[in-house]
């Protein structure tokens, strides 16, 4: 089957073939993660699965998983993923796992990051294996429809869709033989049909066991698609689409900073090279030049931008200013009287509060308010397990690689200062 479009894709047979991996598929979006282990494979498939939430953009997977391995995955198992795009399929690989896409095979085993692809439609066969493994051959009866199974690869079939129902019917009736007419003529042959006919033929007629794969088994095959050549191109060769934020422009010329915020002042110390730094810090921001070896004196000075908030489909908001987060968070009065600047979380989800949550910049600390949000603000600190979600109205200090969760949006706050002492 060729698949031209995301509704294509999203329609696709994806069959599973064994081994000790973990396969995901939560509509369009397909992931194979190279563990079994739950807490190793649960990163992977919650940014999945709200990629899944929001449409199922491949733009929108890639920059995740890129953020997620730059930020909060110390050693990365190996996987791929896989989401439409409006111009071809997005492919994410990291590690020696190997997608083959039209017979061209994509793997980062070679790569000292990550691997990413845009194949343009049509594409017509995708498979995908874990070391070791090997995808399973067409025909296979099993499929997975959603969810999560254990898996050491998958293949998207040339040939898909559900078999017609005559398919079933042909394997109902082998397996429901009827008795001869004179099977009870002889007294000796009765104790011998009985157990024979009554519990070969019942279970299988009424509740086979292997019926319910027969009604994922592809059709017989059809004549080939013709097939179509391809150049893959990185994603970020691609044009923006019309609804991706846009990132904030780099500010050349100190005039083009808003005043508003722009000369708040904070105690802070000055590296050999009269950079304003934070006192806490073992390396100038800036240069880079060693902090300790001088004598730390404090003064007031302007306090520079903290760092950035990059979300999940990669625009990036400087942190020069409170912001207000939320999903029409401009009309606020506090945004009005110039106090924050909106940042406006969009989510297909409508779990995103008007007024979600806050950042504000507290001395060198840039801090996130929860403001009683009705669905709650998580957030993921590195090299932590788990998501938590903070009380209502509570508050959290956002160190390098920290990861937040509103509805089903990600962003993360990176700075150049990383952690301090």
């Amino acid at each position: 089957m060729t698949h031209t479009s995301a509704d294509d894709w999203t329609a696709a047979t994806v069959v599973p073939g064994p081994g000790g991996g973990t396969l995901a598929r939560f509509g369009p979006v397909v992931l194979l993660v190279g563990s079994d282990d739950p807490e190793v494979v649960r990163p992977y498939l919650e940014h999945a699965e709200m990629v899944a939430a929001n449409g199922g953009q491949g733009r929108q997977l890639i920059r995740g998983f890129a953020l997620m391995l730059s930020t909060s995955i110390d050693q990365s198992p190996g996987f791929a993923a896989i989401a439409p795009h409006t111009t071809g399929l997005a492919v994410f690989v990291d590690g020696d796992v190997v997608v083959s896409v039209d017979g061209e095979e994509i793997s980062g085993a070679q790569s000292l990051a990550w691997v990413e692809r845009l194949i343009p439609w049509p594409v017509t066969s995708v498979s995908a294996a874990l070391p070791g493994a090997a995808a399973p051959a067409e025909g296979t009866a099993y499929r997975l429809d959603g969810g999560v199974v254990p898996a050491g690869g998958f293949l998207v079939p040339t040939t898909g869709g559900t078999p017609a129902e005559p398919v079933l019917r042909p394997s109902t009736q082998v397996r429901a033989p009827q008795p001869p007419p004179d099977v009870e003529a002889p007294p000796v042959v009765e104790p011998v049909v009985e157990p024979v006919v009554e519990p070969v033929v019942e279970p299988v007629v009424e509740a086979p066991p292997v019926v319910a794969p027969v009604a994922g088994r592809p059709l017989p095959p059809t004549p080939a698609d013709e097939h179509v050549s391809f150049q893959s191109v990185l994603m970020s060769d691609v044009e923006d689409d019309v609804d991706d934020f846009e990132p904030l422009p780099i500010v050349e010329d100190a005039a083009q900073v808003h005043d508003d915020h722009a000369h708040e002042q904070v105690r802070g110390v000055y590296c050999k090279n009269q950079h304003f730094n934070d006192p806490r810090v073992l390396f100038c921001g800036i240069c880079g030049i060693n902090m300790v070896q001088q004598t730390p004196v404090l003064v007031n000075g302007p306090r520079p931008p903290l760092g950035v908030i990059v979300l999940d489909d990669g625009a990036v908001f400087q942190l020069d200013t409170p912001y207000l987060l939320g999903r029409d968070p401009a009309p606020d009065e506090r945004i009005v009287a110039g106090e924050f600047r909106p940042l406006p979380i969009i989510d297909q989800s409508n779990q995103v509060s008007r007024v979600h949550a806050r950042l504000e910049l507290r001395g060198w600390d840039v801090v996130l308010v929860d403001n009683n949000s009705t669905n709650g603000t998580y957030v993921h600190l590195p090299k932590t397990p788990d998501w938590v979600r903070m009380p209502p109205g509570s508050e959290q200090v956002l160190v390098q690689g920290t990861r937040v969760r509103i509805g089903h949006r990600t962003l993360a706050f990176n700075t150049h200062a990383g952690a301090v002492s």
